[in-house]
C-alpha cells in the first residue's frame, strides 16, 4: 500500500491527498511536519533529506516534491495492468497521454513552483502564522503586488478555458488550487475578478477539492 508522510494543513499535501482520492488509490497516512517532528527524525530524513513534506512511499521507492509526485500517481496508474479501470481513466485525463496536452499540463506545474508559491508563503506566513503586531507590512505588501500580478496572468488564461488546460480538471488545476485557495481566502485583489471566481466555484463541486483543499487556514 502506498503511504502518504505529512500533515493535511500543507498545501503540498492537499495537492497529493486529491490525486489520490481522484484515482481512488488506498494509502496510508502518516503525520509530519510543523508539531508534528516525525520529518525531522533520522529514518525520515534518510529517505527525504530535506525533512520536508509530502513523502511518499510505494514499497521501497520513495519519493518527495508533491508536483513530482502527482506525475508518479498518475504515471503509476496508467502503466500498472494491477490497478482499477477508473484509476487509468483518470490519469489520462489528469495528466494527459498526448505530448501536447501534457506539456500544457507540465508549465503549469513549473509555472507554480517558481511563479506564485513563493510570494504566497510570504503572504500567509504574515497572515495566517505570525501576529498582526509582528508582520513585516512592507514585506506583505510586497508579496501581496506580486502574487497579485500573478494572479492576473491565471484570470487571462481562464477566459479562454473553464479550467487550465482545455474544458476538464487536469493536474494543473489541482497542483495550483490549494495556493489560490488560499489567495482567495485572505482577500488577495487579485482573486476577485469573475474568471477566477468562476473557477473556483468549478472546483468547489468537486468532493475532493472540499475534503482537502477548501479548509480552514492554519
Amino acid at each position: 500500500m502506498l503511504k502518504l508522510w505529512g500533515r493535511v494543513s500543507s498545501a503540498n499535501v492537499q495537492k497529493v491527498l486529491w490525486v489520490l482520492d481522484e484515482l481512488g488509490l488506498a494509502y496510508s497516512r502518516e503525520e509530519a511536519g510543523l508539531q508534528f517532528t516525525a520529518n525531522k527524525t533520522p529514518d525520515y530524513l534518510l529517505k527525504n533529506p530535506n525533512g520536508r513534506v509530502p513523502l511518499l512511499e510505494d514499497g521501497s521507492f520513495r519519493l518527495w516534491e508533491s508536483n513530482a509526485i502527482c506525475r508518479y500517481l498518475c504515471n503509476r496508474s496508467l502503466a500498472s495492468k494491477d490497478q482499477p479501470e477508473r484509476a487509468s481513466t483518470v490519469a489520462s485525463r489528469l495528466y494527459p497521454e498526448n505530448s501536447q496536452s501534457r506539456g500544457l499540463v507540465d508549465q503549469w506545474l513549473d509555472w507554480t513552483l517558481w511563479g506564485i508559491t513563493a510570494p504566497m508563503v510570504i503572504v500567509f506566513q504574515q497572515h495566517v502564522r505570525i501576529s498582526e503586531e509582528k508582520r513585516d507590512k512592507q514585506k506583505l505588501a510586497e508579496a501581496e503586488q506580486q502574487a497579485n500580478e500573478l494572479l492576473e496572468i491565471i484570470n487571462q488564461q481562464l477566459l479562454r478555458s473553464p479550467f487550465l488546460v482545455g474544458d476538464e480538471l487536469t493536474l494543473a488545476d489541482v497542483v495550483l488550487a490549494p495556493t489560490v485557495y488560499r489567495a482567495n481566502v485572505l482577500g488577495l485583489e487579485g482573486t476577485k475578478a469573475v474568471p477566477l471566481q468562476g473557477w473556483l466555484g468549478r472546483l468547489s463541486e468537486n468532493a475532493s477539492y472540499n475534503r482537502w483543499v477548501a479548509v480552514p487556514l492554519s
